[in-house]
């Protein structure tokens, strides 16, 4: 009896080395899967639904007055702007399940000089524009002496005028009537 179970065996014990092979191939293919998929917009909409529709929506568009749509067009992702940290996404996890969120959600300025010059002042003409090139650009605004990006107020945060996901503003518009919005803003 026992001569009968050896080969039986011997077959069971090669199985396991395959079997768990095929597993880890499949949990690194779903892993890979996970991450790429992570690293697209329609994870953060298939996630979070209502909360983050707009922002979808706004980087899906066509609509060249929105930056988002102008960054996408140049290669850039959500995970190029939006860090992803662990520690956020889980305490985001957990207002979704719990349904502690806001909706809309609020409006978070983080495009500061700082920021935004990680791309823009770095010297590397595939990341768009730097700023001396932007400063340029906006010399003699609209047949004004004004320049937008050479402000008599100083250095302004990007933010005061550039909305990535929705319309963007004219700052200068607070105290001057007749500047008025860019044509691709509007």
């Amino acid at each position: 009896m026992d001569d009968e179970k050896k080969p039986h065996d011997k077959r069971r014990r090669k199985r396991w080395p395959i079997v768990l092979g095929v597993a880890a191939i499949v949990l690194v293919a779903a892993g890979a899967g996970f991450f790429t998929w992570h690293q697209s917009p329609s994870f953060c909409n298939a996630i979070c639904h209502s909360p983050m529709d707009p922002y979808v929506e706004s980087y899906n568009s066509d609509d060249a007055s929105l930056l988002v749509a102008a960054h996408r067009d140049n290669g850039n992702t959500c995970l190029d702007c939006h860090e992803s940290k662990l520690d956020q996404q889980i305490s985001e996890a957990q207002a979704w399940l719990t349904g502690n969120f806001d909706d809309p959600m609020k409006v978070r300025r983080f495009g500061t000089t700082e920021f935004c010059f990680r791309c823009h002042d770095d010297g590397n003409p595939d990341n768009g524009m730097d700023w001396a090139q932007i400063q340029e650009a906006t010399v003699g605004y609209q047949g004004t002496a004004r320049n937008p990006h050479d402000s008599h107020q100083g250095m302004l945060e990007c933010y005061s005028c550039h909305f990535m996901h929705d319309d963007s503003t004219m700052y200068c518009q607070k105290c001057h009537s007749d500047i008025t919005m860019p044509d691709e803003w509007k």
